[in-house]
């Protein structure tokens, strides 16, 4: 049977992550990045694992809220934990935005 007259729907690849580094955290004087999203993951599982470390990071800005709210310190650790967190959230979204811009550039 040719393609034309075939009534199943074209099979497409799933859209991949691009290679993204982040948390400005060179190795090497070249430039490569200590940490960054692979590229060729899928996108799908890059946004799920974004979610949820997202989620996690909304959970302990909550609980630093109250803490401090109650009189407790904060401490430069935590703060920087938060900051790694929202970095890697925005790596995975950046490297699935250049993934999509990508496959659309081959189409």
């Amino acid at each position: 049977m040719h393609p034309k007259n075939s009534t199943n729907p074209p099979t497409s690849q799933g859209l991949l992550t691009a290679h993204v580094g982040f948390c400005d955290t060179p190795i090497d004087n070249r430039g490569i990045q200590l940490l960054n999203v692979s590229p060729g993951a899928s996108a799908e599982d890059a946004l799920q694992t974004a979610k949820v470390l997202s989620s996690g990071l909304g959970q302990i800005c909550r609980h630093m809220h109250d803490s401090l709210n109650m009189g407790e310190l904060a401490y430069c650790d935590g703060m920087a934990a938060l900051g790694f967190l929202a970095e890697t959230v925005s790596a995975l979204v950046w490297s699935v935005q250049k993934g999509i811009e990508a496959a659309e550039v081959h189409q």
